[in-house]
Formats: C-alpha cells, structure tokens, sequence
C-alpha cells in the first residue's frame, strides 16, 4: 500500500522518518528527476502497518508544537575563537555537538562527501569527529540511515544519547519517529533556520566550474560559507590539489539562484514547519538584522523550545563554552529570518517541470530569469557588479537593493 506517496497535494520533502520506522524495509529515499530526495514504497514489503503515516506530517493538519514567539531567546557565541572562525555563524552548534560527546553521548548532523559531492547525515562520539558537522551546508541530506541506527540503538540501550541536527523537517520528521519508538527523552533535537534545498543539478553545475578552476576531479575539502571576508560576506571555499578557490555570494550562480527562491525542492515552497511552531528542543541559527550587523565574526541565535532545550543552553553558559550577547525579542530576531512563503508559484512549476524533462539547470534559469521584471534583473546586475568591492561596500549594497 503506497501510504507514504498518497497525499501528493503535499509534496514528500525526503526527511527520512518514515524510512527510519518502517519495519520490513519497504520505504527508502530515492532521488527523483531533479535529484532531490522522496520517499518510495515497496508494496511487495509494505503491510499497512501505518507506522509510515504516524510520522509524516503530511498526514497531520497542522503542526502541533511549541511557537517560537512565545520561547526563550539567546544571542551567543562559542569562547574558542577557532571554533567560531571555523563555523558559519557563533558556533552554538559545535559547542553543543561538543558538550554531547563530553558528556558519553552521540552527536549527529550534515557531512559533506568530497567523493560524490552529496550531503548524508553521520553520527560522531569523539571530539575529532565534530569537525565534520561543523559549518552549513546548502544541500539536501540523506538521513534514512543515521535516523534508523539511532532510533534502533536507542530502544536497545536506555543509556544512549544523542543530540541530532538537521533541518525542520528532517527534526519534526524524527520528533514523532522518536515518540512512536518511545525513545523521545533519549534525544535532544535541534534544527536549524531553512531556506529551502536546491535540486542537485544545479550544485553539480557548481562543482563542475570549481573543478576546472582548481584543475581537480576532486575536492579536498570544502566548505559553503567560508567567512573569508567576514560572517556577513561569505563564500564557498574549495581546496585541492594544494589550490583554493574562493566563491562570493553575488558571483557564483549556484549562490544566486539560491537566493532568488524560486528554484527550491517542491516540499520547500509550501513548507510550514520552517515557520514559527517547531517540534524541536531548539532552533538556531546566525542572528542576522541590525542588532549584529557590525559584528563580522558571527552571532549564534538559540531558541530553547523544551525544558531540555533551555537546560543545554543554560549549561554551556554556566561551563563558560558559550558566551551569552544581547538577545534582543524573538520578534526582532525572526524579523530578519525567511518566514514568509515563497511567491513565484509559477515560475517555479514551469522551472522545475523543465529540469524534470531533462533540461539542463541554465535552461530553468534562463526560463524563469526571462519572466523577471526589469527591477528584478538589474538588482542582480548590481549584485554581481559588487563582487569586486570590498566586503563592507558588497554587504552596503545587498541590504540596500
């Protein structure tokens, strides 16, 4: 029985929980024609058991949770000038990763695989492996696996701990998982502020011209938001071969697609879990709005949804591993976050139907890019136009345009 599949109105956002559940194997994530992740039944093994509906919020009418609005906000940043160097915005989420592992727990999040150029989730227990979790990463991760082992272990030992890291999806996706496992209390969850996944193509495209740049088939590293000028103006940074290359935000086109909110996986333009109710212990993210705007080292934002939540945070700052900043309100902080649906309905359809055919990435953004009003383009114009200024002027103009 496709149960996992029959609700089409609401489109599969491949957050893993279902194929985690699953008993006899019949679900597992599959990329579908543009590369994004979906859940697929095989009806030869599905019973009907239901597990798979219990918990995917697509067979929920609304998400009951806690409000964001009504939770407590934290500004911090890491104590380790390393870390916080190392991160994408004030290293909350290595310090937590951190403080797991020190504490005899598993800590589990996004890895970036240079041999296939994909994103999976792994589960780490030494402070070595924390490194890998570290920085964002703009790519949609398979988490089926790494959802599954913890969830088994979990029921198998009452002394497992973890603390996972993922987007609101993948985290509400795994929140029930963990209540139909009756593991809940075993983990503490914590997801991040989302803007959406882009389909692969247009990554792959990416790495193709960064590659030829570097004259490399492979990466040795890689990170997407390297803070070479600062955390407000950051780029990709790819090393190989004993060379590096450096990607701004207003020049490269994976970054500038990104960012125009159009060509974002279906379940991406209607999601309502990235919004105000989360079903996590936390949500963080960086603090963007004026508050930190002249910080160019990067503010962590934190709120702590559960009594668990709140009891990390107020742990890492009674340790001195964080250190606590000016919160603000949860109003000014969501403010500057993406909360609002995205718009361009159509443009999207038409985009993706195009890449579904076969159609290479330029031609979808070509597509949708010629529907643009004339104001659209030349805010892009200018943007790329910026690459050559210096960090300051290129944030000057971002927020202005």
């Amino acid at each position: 029985m496709d149960s996992v599949n029959r609700q089409t109105e609401w489109p599969c956002s491949g957050c893993g929980a279902c194929a985690a559940v699953c008993p006899h194997g019949a679900i597992v994530l599959k990329p579908d024609e543009t590369g994004l992740l979906t859940a697929r039944v095989c009806g030869e093994k599905c019973v009907g058991c239901g597990l798979c509906t219990r918990v995917c919020h697509r067979f929920s009418d609304e998400v009951a949770g806690c409000d964001l609005r009504e939770s407590p906000l934290y500004a911090v940043q890491s104590a380790n000038p390393e870390t916080i160097k190392n991160c994408s915005s004030g290293g909350l989420a290595h310090e937590l990763a951190l403080w797991t592992v020190r504490g005899g727990g598993k800590a589990m999040g996004a890895v970036y695989d240079t041999r296939t150029d994909r994103v999976r989730h792994e589960t780490v227990c030494t402070e070595a492996g924390i490194a890998a979790l570290d920085g964002s990463k703009y790519l949609q991760s398979d988490p089926q696996e790494a959802f599954r082992n913890a969830l088994a272990e979990a029921k198998k030992d009452p002394s497992a701990r973890f603390t996972v890291f993922g987007t609101p999806c993948q985290i509400a996706g795994l929140a029930k998982a963990c209540e139909v496992s009756k593991v809940r209390d075993r983990f503490l969850l914590v997801e991040i502020f989302c803007h959406g996944v882009p389909p692969v193509g247009l990554w792959d495209k990416q790495t193709e011209r960064i590659r030829k740049k570097l004259k490399a088939n492979r990466f040795d590293s890689l990170r997407f938001r390297y803070k070479k000028d600062g955390w407000h103006s950051y780029c990709i940074r790819a090393d190989a071969n004993g060379r590096t290359f450096y990607g701004t935000r207003e020049r490269e086109l994976f970054w500038q697609v990104y960012f125009e909110n159009v060509l974002l996986g279906d379940a991406c333009m209607t999601c309502s879990l990235r919004k105000e109710v989360s079903l996590a212990d936390l949500r963080i993210g960086d603090y963007w709005g004026r508050r930190y705007q002249s910080r160019s080292d990067g503010v962590s934002a934190a709120f702590a949804l559960t009594d668990a939540g709140r009891a990390a945070i107020e742990e890492l700052l009674r340790s001195g591993a964080v250190i606590a900043l000016d919160p603000g309100t949860p109003e000014e902080m969501l403010r500057a976050q993406n909360m609002a649906g995205y718009a361009d309905a159509a443009a999207h359809r038409e985009a993706m139907e195009l890449l579904k055919s076969g159609a290479p990435v330029e031609k979808a953004v070509r597509a949708y890019r010629s529907r643009e009003p004339a104001k659209q383009k030349l805010k892009r114009v200018v943007l790329m136009a910026s690459a050559v200024l210096p960090s300051s002027f290129r944030v000057m103009i971002r927020k202005r345009i």
